[in-house]
């Protein structure tokens, strides 16, 4: 995982869109939960997508709304955990 762009397209895929809608292209910016965008399930998904397909372990203390409000909110989270992993 190099960028936000790249974690909002892996987000946009776990993303259940309404039948007849069409999927959009998310940003950094896009309010995931206000929009309803994703629920529980798809916040394990999107977990286990990062596990799998981004060799990122999120640990189940950082597996909070607040994080997953936005890409962007994820994305810090996501660095946050890269740096500590590098101390």
């Amino acid at each position: 995982m190099n960028s936000v762009e790249d974690l909002c397209a892996l987000i946009s895929s776990r993303i259940t869109w309404s039948r007849g809608e069409e999927s959009q292209s998310l940003d950094a910016d896009t309010p995931l939960l206000e929009m309803g965008l994703i629920d529980s399930l798809a916040i394990m998904e999107i977990v286990a997508a990062l596990d799998k397909e981004a060799g990122v372990s999120l640990p189940e203390t950082e597996i909070v709304a607040a994080n997953f409000r936005t890409p962007g909110a994820l994305w810090a989270t996501l660095g946050n955990l890269t740096a500590k992993g590098r101390e």
